[in-house]
C-alpha cells in the first residue's frame, strides 16, 4: 500500500479516541467498501445477460487468447500478439486457478469489481495528497458511485485493470516528486510498463515523466541524481516490458515491443472515411481491411493483401496509410482530430463493445447511481480552471489528464478509453465541488459567480452532443451484439429475433442482415435466410462471405445456383484472396458446368491459399474449403494446380 499523504499538524486535532475516524486507512477502506456494494449488486443483475458467459468481440477474443496462452505454457502464438497481453494473462491466470469453464468468467468479473473498488480508495489518496481530505473524500465518492465506472468494471475487458494501474501510477508519481528516491522512480517505471502492457498508447506518459524529472526536480536534487532517477525510471519500464518483447521475438523472429495493433488503430482514426469513434469490427468492414491490397507483391508480381502479410508488416502498412492521410489531407485530418478532441468530453459514453446505454436500460443499479460523465465532466473542467494549476501536484493532475486525452484522440474515441483519466477527473471535480461549497458558505458572491458561469458553459459543452453521436447510435449495435452471443449459446431463435431488431434499428447495416440470414438458416427458414443474404449483397456487393454463404445454402438445398454464382463472382473481384469464398465459387462453377471459369478460379484459390498463414485461426477451415473444392473440380475433370496436390494427397 502506498504511504499516506503528508498532512500538516493540526493543533485542534481530535482526541486520541476520535483519530480513528480521521485516519486515512479508514477512509480508504470505507470508500472501497462503499464502491464494492453497488458493484456486487450489479454483478447479480447482469449474470443472466447473454454477454455474461458468451462474450463478444474483444472480450471473446481475449478470452480465447487466454486459452491459447494456457495451452502454450504462456508463450502463445502470432495471433495473440494483436493486443497488449497483460489482461489476457490475467484471464489465463484466473482459468489456471479456478478452471476453464464459465466459473472463470464469473471470477474474472468479480476480481475486476474488486479492482474498481480499490481504485476508488486510491482516488481518495490522490485527492487527499493534492487538495486535502475533503476533496479526497468527495473524489472517492464520485468514482464509487460513477455509473459508467461500475459498468466498465463488469466488462470482460482490460479497463478495470488498466484504470487501477493508471491511478496507482498517478499516486506513485505524486509520492516520487514529493520524496524522490531511486527505488520510487524504479517503481514508477514498473507501473508505467505494466500500464503499457494493458494499453500501449498510454506509454505516451513516459516522455512527460522524463521531462518533469529534469524540470521539477531541478532545484531539489543534483543533476547527477536527476539523471540517475531518469535512468532507474527507464530501467523499470524496460524490465516490465522486456519479457513480452522476448516472447514476441520467440514467436515471430522479429522485434515487436508489445503488440502489433498500433498501426490499425491509428489508421482507424486517421483516414478519409473515419468518423473518429467507430472501430473496425467484424464483418464487412473487417473483410475490406483484411483483403486490402498492400504495397508488397508476390512471386507472380501481383500485389499481396494485408491479411497475407507478416504481423509486423501489417502494422507498418496501416501506420503508413494513416500518416499518408495526414500528409495528403492535412485540413481533413486536423478537422477529424478536433472532432475527436471534442468527442472525448461528450457526456455520451460512446460504445465499443456492449454499450453503456444498453446496460443502463437493463440494469436498475446503473440507473440508480447518481453520477455519470454528464456531471463529472463539467465539474472536472471547472476544477482544472479553478485549481488545476495552483500547485505542482495539481499541475500533475492536469498534465496527466491532458496526456491521457492526447493518447486517446491520436487513435479513436470511446467511453471506456477515457476511463483511465476518470479518477484524476473525479479529483478535479471534487475540488470544484468543494470550492463552490466554500464560496457559498463564505458568501463570496463575487468569486462564486464566475465559477457558476464556468460550470454552466462546461456543462453545455459536455452535454451538447455536438456531433450527434448519441442520436446516430440507436440500438442497432446492441441488438447485433446480443444476437452474436445468442448464436454462441446455440439459441438460434433468440439470435434471429435480435438480428431482426438490429435490421429494424438500422436497415442499412449489411452485417446485421448477414447474421440474420445465418440465424434464419440455423432455424431451418431457408427462404428468409436467402432473402437476408441477397439483401446483404445489395447493401454490400463486395461482401464475399455473404455470397459464399448464399452459395452454400443453394447447393445444400438443391436451389438454383446461377444467381448465387453471379453474386459471388462479383463479390470476389473486390476480395480476390478470400480463400473460402473462392473455393465456394469453384464448387458453384463446377456444378454449373463452367469448367474454364472453375479452372481459373481454382488457380486463384491456390495462389491465395499459399499466402494464408498457418497461425491464422481460420487456416484449418480454409484448408477444408480448398480441399473440398479441389476434390470436386478433379472429379469433374478439371486440372487441379500442383500446389494443391500434396496437401490433397496428405489428407
Amino acid at each position: 500500500m502506498t504511504e499516506a499523504p503528508s498532512v500538516e499538524p493540526n493543533p485542534t486535532a481530535p482526541a486520541q479516541g476520535l483519530r480513528w475516524f480521521t485516519d486515512w486507512r479508514l477512509h480508504f477502506w470505507g470508500l472501497a467498501l462503499i464502491a464494492l456494494v453497488p458493484r456486487l449488486i450489479y454483478l447479480v443483475q447482469i449474470h443472466h445477460w447473454p454477454f455474461f458467459y458468451f462474450p463478444i468481440l474483444d472480450s471473446r477474443t481475449q478470452n480465447m487468447w487466454a486459452e491459447i496462452l494456457l495451452q502454450s505454457l504462456g508463450v502463445g502464438n502470432a495471433e495473440v500478439l494483436a493486443k497488449p497481453p497483460l489482461y489476457m494473462y490475467f484471464l489465463a491466470l484466473t482459468k489456471l486457478l479456478v478452471g476453464r469453464g464459465d466459473f472463470s468468467l464469473l471470477v474474472a468479473r468479480l476480481l475486476q469489481l474488486l479492482m474498481g473498488a480499490a481504485t476508488c480508495g486510491l482516488t481518495y489518496l490522490v485527492g487527499r495528497r493534492v487538495f486535502g481530505v475533503g476533496v479526497g473524500l468527495v473524489a472517492g465518492l464520485l468514482l464509487a458511485l460513477y455509473s459508467p465506472g461500475i459498468f466498465n468494471d463488469g466488462e470482460l475487458l482490460d479497463t478495470a485493470l488498466s484504470t487501477l494501474l493508471a491511478t496507482s501510477l498517478l499516486l506513485a508519481l505524486l509520492g516520487s516528486f514529493d520524496k524522490p528516491t531511486g527505488l520510487r522512480w524504479f517503481g514508477v517505471g514498473l507501473l508505467l510498463g505494466a500500464l503499457g502492457l494493458t494499453r500501449g498508447n498510454l506509454l505516451l506518459f513516459a516522455p512527460l515523466v522524463l521531462a518533469l524529472v529534469f524540470v521539477w526536480l531541478r532545484g531539489a536534487v543534483e543533476p547527477e541524481e536527476r539523471r540517475r532517477f531518469a535512468g532507474l525510471f527507464l530501467l523499470g519500464l524496460v524490465v516490465m516490458i522486456l519479457p513480452i518483447t522476448a516472447r514476441n521475438a520467440i514467436v515471430t523472429g522479429t522485434f515487436l515491443p508489445i503488440s502489433n495493433n498500433g498501426g490499425i488503430n491509428f489508421y482507424t482514426g486517421s483516414n478519409s472515411n473515419a468518423d473518429g469513434y467507430t472501430p473496425i469490427l467484424s464483418g464487412i468492414a473487417w473483410e475490406r481491411t483484411w483483403y486490402e491490397k498492400s504495397d508488397q507483391v508476390d512471386e507472380t508480381g501481383a500485389r499481396r493483401t494485408v491479411g497475407s502479410l507478416f504481423l509486423v508488416d501489417q502494422d507498418r502498412f496501416w501506420m503508413r496509410r494513416g500518416i499518408q492521410f495526414w500528409r495528403q489531407q492535412l485540413a481533413s485530418a486536423l478537422a477529424l482530430l478536433f472532432k475527436k478532441a471534442c468527442l472525448y468530453w461528450t457526456a455520451y459514453d460512446i460504445p465499443n463493445n456492449v454499450s453503456y446505454d444498453w446496460a443502463r436500460s437493463h440494469a436498475s443499479l446503473l440507473r440508480a447511481m447518481p453520477f455519470t460523465f454528464a456531471i463529472v465532466g463539467p465539474l472536472a473542467l471547472l476544477g482544472i480552471a479553478l485549481g488545476g494549476w495552483r500547485s505542482r501536484s495539481a499541475w500533475l493532475l492536469t498534465l496527466f489528464t491532458a496526456v491521457q486525452w492526447l493518447a486517446v484522440i491520436v487513435f479513436f474515441v470511446n467511453g471506456r478509453y477515457r476511463m483511465h483519466a476518470v479518477p484524476a477527473l473525479c479529483v478535479l471535480a471534487g475540488y470544484a465541488a468543494v470550492e463552490i461549497a466554500r464560496r457559498v458558505r463564505g458568501r463570496q458572491w463575487t468569486a462564486l459567480a464566475p465559477a457558476l458561469i464556468g460550470l454552466v458553459v462546461f456543462g453545455l459543452f459536455v452535454n451538447a452532443d455536438l456531433y450527434g453521436v448519441r442520436r446516430r447510435h440507436g440500438g442497432n449495435r446492441d441488438w447485433f451484439f446480443a444476437g452474436q452471443s445468442y448464436l454462441q449459446m446455440g439459441n438460434f431463435a433468440e439470435a434471429r429475433q435480435a438480428f431482426g431488431k438490429a435490421t429494424e434499428a438500422n436497415p442499412k447495416d449489411a452485417d446485421a442482415w448477414f447474421y440474420l440470414g445465418n440465424a434464419a438458416q440455423q432455424t431451418g427458414d431457408i427462404e428468409v435466410a436467402g432473402r437476408a443474404l441477397r439483401h446483404t449483397l445489395q447493401l454490400a456487393p463486395d461482401y464475399s462471405t455473404a455470397g459464399s454463404r448464399l452459395g452454400e445454402i443453394a447447393m445444400a438445398q438443391g436451389l438454383s445456383l446461377k444467381e448465387p454464382e453471379a453474386l459471388l463472382a462479383r463479390a470476389v473481384q473486390s476480395q480476390p484472396s478470400n480463400v473460402e469464398s473462392l473455393a465456394t465459387l469453384v464448387r458453384l462453377q463446377v456444378r454449373l458446368g463452367m469448367k474454364d471459369a472453375a479452372e481459373h478460379t481454382l488457380m486463384q484459390t491456390a495462389a491465395a491459399f499459399a499466402h494464408r498463414s498457418q497461425n491464422d485461426t481460420r487456416y484449418a477451415s480454409a484448408q477444408a474449403f480448398v480441399m473440398q473444392a479441389a476434390a470436386e473440380a478433379e472429379a469433374a475433370g478439371i486440372v487441379v494446380p500442383q500446389a494443391l496436390r500434396p496437401q490433397q494427397e496428405s489428407q
